[in-house]
Formats: structure tokens, C-alpha cells, sequence
């Protein structure tokens, strides 16, 4: 059978999106004016992941439309957090590491053409990136620690001014790349060290974040088809590939096999069939009515929410808005820059 002749099931997604601009973004909205959010409904504090993750949801959804007045706001939003000694820009209770933190929040002020309002000061470790990736877990912590070694290419891609000048960004990039080059493993397509053949759920969060950053300088991550068979392998009988861990390592999986195939064609039709599942999957569990009160009533659902329209967004990429059906066009926050 081919893949023409299968049907298919169009993913309405109208709704749901309706939902987050009538009832979920002005839950999440604090006194402030623009850009001052909490990190989940009915929170006191505008929060780092608050103002951060609207802004990603905001233009996912092509409404990150901001007057000067408003940008103005949203700068003021994203300043109260940034440290003025080392430029970080750091949560108030922190819930990931300073490099995420900082990488993240400077990635959603770029949506927004805002730049920090103080001048980065990135720590001499940082200075040779081979040194520093070398230093990271890269046999049973890789997705833990590429919040740290995707967070610094980050922050390098966003502000590279923190490398010197423009050739001394090109060089630190060069080996940026050359270590994280020879990281892959020929087995399973991913990167780590001591590795199952068949590849790990913590390799695929790992990879996923350095994914995003050979994408944005137009680089071709080695062992395509390895790659594709274990993410493929991986995906578990319920349609994610962790237990706990379901939405961001299902945006991880999701990510690798269609950027992957796009730029090699290898069982294009298996992917497919991959991307229907997870959107099966989280149509009931995330987008339904029930879902979302799950998925986006506490804790840091600011970020869940990223992630669940990310995961739209990519798919609609890739099935087309036939299938993946939005009254306007998702826009992936990570076709724009290279972290989330």
C-alpha cells in the first residue's frame, strides 16, 4: 500500500487554539503590561519561563505582533532578570540550569528583535568549546547536560559578540562542531558515549538540543539512516518514548526523524506513519478538553505549552495543513532560533 492510498485523519487543532487565546493566555497575564507572565494560571510572580515561553506561544500562533509601547513592556519583562555582573538572565526559583535559563530567555527575546540590556560576561571555561563540551556526561547524562553544551552554542549563536570578533566566532563555532562532529555514534545515528546499539531516551533528548543548532548553520548532523532506525525503535507501544518524560522527549524524537529525512530521504513513509501516531496520541492525551486540564493547570505548563504547539507546529510541517489543521500556519520558534 502506499502512502497515498492510506487514509488519513485530519488533525483539527482550531479549537484548542482558540482555547489558549480566549482562556489560557490571559490566565497566565500579570500586572505589567505586556510580556509579564506567570509560569502557570493564576500565578502570583511573572516568572523567567512566564514571560519566556508566552512569548514562543505567542508567535507559534502568529500573534506576537508588538507595538513599541509593548516591546517596551516585554523588555522591561525579561530585564528584571537579568543579573547586571555576569549578564544571565536567571529564574527566581530555579527550575533549570543558569545556561538554560539564559539561553532560553535570550532566544525568546529574539522573536521579539530585543537585546539584553546588559553585556554578556561568559566564564573563561567557555572560551574553548572542545574543553568544555569535554567536560560534560556524555555515557548516562547526555540530555541533562545538553541544556549546558546546546545552552552555550546558544548563547554564542544569539549573541556572538561574546566570542571577540566575527572570526573568533567563526572559530570557536568550527570547534564547536568538530567535537560535537565526532560525538555521534555510527550505531544509533546519536550522540554519547558507551551507548546501547540501538540508541537511549537520553540520547534522543541530547541530541535533539544540538539538533536544533546544526540546523541554524545549515549543518548536516552524521549517520542519517542509524538515526532513523533507532529513534524509530524507540518509540514505545503507547505512542511516546518515556514513561514520564512523554511531551518533551516526544518533541525531541519528533524533530530528529523529520529534520533527519528531510534532508535524507530514508523510510520517509515509516516516519510519516511515526508523526500520525504521536499526533493521535496527543490529540487525546494534550489537546482534548481533558488533556489540556492536565497537561496545563500546574506547575511550569507555560513550558508544556511550548513544547505541545511545537510539536504541532513541526508536524504540521511536515504532513501539511491538510492534515494538521490550523485557521493560520504554526511557526516553529526553532526555525527562527536555535534553542527552546
Amino acid at each position: 500500500m502506499t502512502s497515498s492510498s492510506i487514509e488519513t485523519h485530519p488533525y483539527d487543532l482550531r479549537e484548542f487554539i482558540q482555547w489558549v487565546i480566549e482562556e489560557f493566555e490571559p490566565s497566565m497575564r500579570r500586572l505589567g503590561g505586556a510580556g509579564h507572565y506567570a509560569r502557570e494560571p493564576g500565578g502570583v510572580e511573572v516568572e523567567l519561563y512566564g514571560v519566556s515561553d508566552m512569548a514562543c506561544v505567542l508567535y507559534t500562533l502568529g500573534r506576537l505582533r508588538a507595538n513599541q509601547k509593548q516591546r517596551e513592556d516585554w523588555a522591561t519583562a525579561f530585564a528584571q532578570f537579568q543579573d547586571p555582573e555576569t549578564g544571565y538572565l536567571l529564574e527566581k526559583q530555579p527550575t533549570h540550569s543558569a545556561l538554560h535559563n539564559t539561553a532560553f530567555a535570550l532566544a525568546a527575546m529574539e522573536l521579539l528583535d530585543l537585546a539584553p540590556q546588559h553585556e554578556l560576561s561568559m566564564a573563561a571555561e567557555f572560551a574553548d568549546p572542545a574543553a568544555y563540551l569535554a567536560t560534560l556526561n556524555w555515557k548516562t547524562n547526555v540530555y541533562s547536560d545538553s541544556h549546558k553544551g546546546a545552552g552555550i552554542g546558544a548563547i554564542y549563536a544569539l549573541v556572538p559578540e561574546v566570542a571577540g570578533d566575527e572570526p573568533a566566532a567563526t572559530r570557536w563555532f568550527d570547534a564547536y562542531f568538530s567535537t560535537c562532529d565526532a560525538l555521534f555514534d555510527p550505531a544509533n545515528g546519536m550522540m554519547g558515549v558507551d551507548k546501547p546499539p540501538g540508541g537511549d531516551s537520553d540520547q534522543i533528548g541530547g541530541t535533539f538540543h544540538y539538533a536544533f543548532i546544526y540546523e541554524s548553520f545549515n549543518r548536516r548532523m552524521s549517520y542519517p539512516e542509524p538515526r532513523i532506525d533507532s529513534v524509530i525503535g524507540l518509540q514505545q507501544p503507547d505512542g511516546y518514548w518515556h514513561p514520564t518524560n512523554r511531551l518533551w522527549l516526544t518533541l525531541d524524537a519528533v524533530y530528529l526523524l523529520t529534520r533527519t529525512v528531510r534532508h535524507h530521504a530514508y523510510r520517509v513513509d515509516d516516519v510519516r506513519a511515526v508523526v500520525r501516531r504521536v499526533m493521535d496520541v496527543v490529540m487525546q492525551d494534550v489537546f482534548s478538553e481533558a488533556g489540556r486540564e492536565k497537561t496545563f493547570g500546574t506547575g511550569l505548563c507555560v513550558h508544556s505549552m511550548t513544547c505541545a504547539l511545537s510539536i504541532a507546529a513541526e508536524a504540521q510541517q511536515f504532513l501539511g495543513a491538510d492534515e494538521v489543521i490550523t485557521d493560520w500556519p504554526l511557526r516553529l520558534v526553532l526555525d527562527r532560533r536555535p534553542f527552546i
